[in-house]
């Protein structure tokens, strides 16, 4: 599942850098739920009502975020380590909002099994997760099998391997793509001398181990194999400079930096 978000929270070194980054709690509480919000409901949809599980939930702000701002029925959160709940409640006093219960629960999960009913929820949401999943057809069937007919998938990347800060490293590199241009232990040495901490290089290691670069023309017939409809996607792209080394890479890898989409479990005939 996703490894950005999971790790964070079975690891106090990262969960606690990334979180006293002035970004970390908007970006997830704030930005990503309306982006969600926003793109479904410029297809008319709308999460009121619905039985919504975050996959891949990490440190469970962005699942606080939708349980608190928008009218599901429930929230829940699921992931390979448990959420620290403690530490999600005291950052969101420190953002003076309150971590609301009622309708929010997390979970621990494999991606072959979600410990969930056939047939039992209407909307999965993803962020920032498929990057890291590295058997795409056992979790996208697992994500199938738990979804209601005309159930949908919401999938968020940032950033695509293949793009400009695709290494999940950005904070510690000044030069563009590092990641296709420095190897391995050019990447390690660069990252101990930059944080200063092994721990959390060890952790961003990690982090970046997990990237499985796939590609939008990957994912997408990984969803279409899986019985998925593809219903709408969003890229996206901004201008970026190619260095000498790359100038034989497919520009629509390096240029694509995320997308959005939403696909669709079909009814069942009749």
């Amino acid at each position: 599942m996703a490894q950005d978000r999971a790790f964070a929270a079975g690891d106090k070194s990262a969960v606690r850098w990334f979180a006293a980054q002035p970004y970390w709690w908007d970006s997830h509480y704030v930005q990503a739920v309306d982006e969600v919000v926003a793109f479904l409901a410029g297809d008319g949809i709308s999460l009121e009502g619905k039985r919504v599980v975050d996959v891949g939930c990490g440190d469970g702000i962005l699942t606080a975020g939708l349980a608190a701002r928008t009218q599901a029925q429930s929230v829940l959160g699921l992931d390979l380590q448990p959420v620290a709940i403690d530490f999600l409640e005291e950052m969101a006093a420190a953002h003076g909002v309150s971590v609301d219960q009622s309708r929010l629960t997390f979970g621990v999960s494999q991606s072959a099994d979600l410990g969930l009913a056939d047939n039992s929820v209407d909307i999965v949401v993803t962020w920032s997760v498929f990057e890291h999943v590295w058997n795409l057809p056992e979790l996208l069937t697992e994500i199938r099998r738990v979804l209601v007919p005309d159930g949908l998938l919401f999938i968020q990347i940032w950033p695509l391997f293949y793009s400009e800060h695709g290494s999940h490293l950005w904070p510690w590199f000044d030069v563009p793509y590092p990641h296709l241009r420095l190897d391995d232990d050019e990447i390690t040495a660069e990252l101990r001398e930059r944080t200063g901490d092994p721990d959390l290089t060890e952790s961003m290691i990690h982090l970046y181990s997990s990237c499985n670069r796939v590609t939008l023309d990957e994912l997408g017939s990984a969803l279409t194999a899986s019985g998925f409809y593809i219903s709408k996607v969003e890229t996206e792209q901004s201008a970026v400079h190619i260095p000498p080394e790359l100038q034989h890479t497919p520009l629509s890898l390096l240029t694509t930096a995320g997308v959005k989409l939403t696909a669709v479990k079909p009814a069942l005939p009749g």
